[in-house]
């Protein structure tokens, strides 16, 4: 057992590595067909226009701008925790603006006879976590407060100065 749990702390670094390289590929991967796939640009448009941002088309290309770049920033470990910083502000607003009225405000049972029930907190909670932007922003949280680790541009450079 103390072998398996050693062997699992030494690949730590690694598992964050890749973790934070996987979480950067998705947000650039997001970004760049938004701003470069007809039918993501239209339904990027779509979305914030219908939020009600001012100048929705830059509103709108700005935002995919911000995921591609910080996303690859995150996955080449570059200005991590700014790159993480935008990243928790991007995930923010689309959990306040769009996600956080997904979640049903009453829940219709299987038989229709016994009435409509009101979202009690624990069944809210549950769904406010299941989405995955609460996933996205707890890497977000944890990339921004340990910063670059393992391998990383932000590792080299930390190494080079010493």
């Amino acid at each position: 057992m103390k072998a398996i749990r050693s062997n699992l702390e030494k690949n730590t670094v690694n598992i964050y590595a890749l973790c934070r390289i996987l979480i950067g590929l998705f947000f650039f991967i997001a970004g760049f067909n938004k701003l470069f796939h007809p039918i993501f640009q239209g339904y990027m448009l779509n979305t914030i226009s219908s939020i009600g941002f001012p100048f929705p088309q830059f509103t709108a290309n700005f935002t995919a701008f911000c995921e591609c770049v910080f996303g690859l920033f995150l996955m080449l470990g570059f200005w991590t925790r700014i790159s993480s910083v935008f990243l928790i502000i991007i995930i923010l607003v689309a959990l306040f603006t769009h996600d956080l009225s997904s979640i049903p405000k009453e829940l219709v049972p299987v038989k229709p006879e016994t009435g409509i029930y009101e979202v009690d907190p624990f069944t809210w909670l549950s769904y406010f976590l299941y989405l995955p932007q609460t996933l996205y922003l707890l890497f977000l949280l944890l990339f921004l407060f340990q910063g670059c680790t393992g391998f990383g541009l932000d590792t080299l450079k930390k190494t080079n100065l010493k």
